[in-house]
């Protein structure tokens, strides 16, 4: 009866210090899965612009967060009652973690040489393409930022009058010159917002 209590409190330990440890990991840890995932389930040398835009982290970092506060919630309930079915109930109260793990894997957006190609956090693989041959008009749209005028986004919109906005980040930055050579191949007329933030 002594050794079954102390392998009882060794398996509490354990779980508290997993649920610790998985919690503070979901600060950071979220960049390097989903990083290493996506870069194996989806990266390809066609995707010449790709990016994990900043929600499939946060989602991440939900699941990992529903899987720490899930090993609590047990320890708690353990603690409070003796229920024999609790290690199933606790696991399928983990499983709900499974879907914030998909959905944060399975969202991000790329460019290639077809187009556009976003699949949102609200949907599991599920891609919206905006091709180039099918967008009618790009615009730079500039802000002023401490007393200076950068380029904050481009703004894209196709025959359909649907608008695609990029954030002009280093990823964008870094490709410019192929984004335009898109655009001049598919003679988008380039237009920016400057003439509006002087007058």
């Amino acid at each position: 009866m002594k050794r079954l209590s102390f392998n009882s409190e060794n398996t509490s330990n354990l779980i508290l210090v997993s649920a610790i440890i998985i919690m503070i990991s979901s600060l950071f840890m979220p960049l390097v899965f989903v990083y290493f995932i996506q870069d194996y389930l989806y990266l390809s040398a066609d995707k010449w612009f790709y990016v994990t835009p900043p929600s499939a982290y946060i989602i991440f970092m939900i699941g990992m967060l529903w899987v720490a506060v899930s090993l609590l919630l047990h320890l708690f309930l353990k603690w409070k009652f003796d229920w024999k079915s609790l290690k199933w109930v606790s696991l399928l109260l983990i499983s709900g973690s499974i879907p914030f793990f998909m959905f944060g894997v399975s969202n991000y957006y790329y460019l290639d040489d077809k187009g556009m190609h976003f699949n949102e956090h609200k949907t599991f693989n599920t891609i919206d393409s905006y091709y180039w041959d099918d967008i009618k008009e790009a615009k730079e749209i500039f802000v002023k930022s401490n007393g200076a005028t950068v380029l904050d986004h481009l703004t894209l919109i196709n025959k359909s009058g649907e608008v695609i906005e990029l954030p002009y980040n280093t990823k964008v930055q870094n490709n410019k010159f192929k984004i335009m050579e898109k655009l001049q191949e598919n003679n988008i007329p380039l237009t920016n917002n400057m003439g509006d933030l002087y007058e």
